[in-house]
């Protein structure tokens, strides 16, 4: 058992990790930017704005976590996709859950004006370090790696 965890640790001390970070700081980046253009911009409600840019956003991460995080997988691509799909979207209550949670605590917190912003940045953040070894190890993963 101790064995087991060393190695799940061991799994955010690599170049992989490296490049997940920053593949989804951009996807990140793309889901806050598309939001702000649609709840500002185009005048979509909040929810709406945030849904949309969070399926945006989810298919920008793919191309990246699929090209450049998890290259070598050789699960097809259709299944890479459904896998992506299933991991994202059963987090998706939970990220609506903790937006509408954050903007009502930040507006509580006379925050009124960013409180949507700064809600929307903590929920991007996390769930990094769960979908990490969901994508390794069941999205993207290799016939030949064992999950640890």
């Amino acid at each position: 058992m101790y064995f087991f965890f060393k190695n799940l640790l061991l799994q955010y001390f690599s170049k992989q990790f490296i490049k997940f970070v920053f593949a989804g700081c951009f996807a990140a980046l793309s889901n806050f930017s598309i939001r702000i253009i649609f709840f500002n911009f185009l005048k979509f409600s909040s929810v709406i704005s945030f849904i949309g840019a969070y399926i945006i956003s989810l298919f920008i991460a793919f191309i990246l976590y699929q090209n450049l995080v998890f290259p070598y997988s050789d699960i097809p691509k259709t299944k890479q996709g459904i896998r992506f799909l299933l991991i994202n979207f059963s987090f998706l209550p939970f990220a609506l859950f903790a937006f509408d949670f954050l903007t009502k605590l930040f507006m509580k917190a006379e925050f009124e004006k960013f409180s949507e912003p700064i809600a929307h940045i903590f929920v991007l953040g996390l769930p990094a370090l769960i979908t990490f070894l969901l994508y390794k190890f069941f999205a993207f993963k290799k016939d030949t790696e064992k999950i640890i």
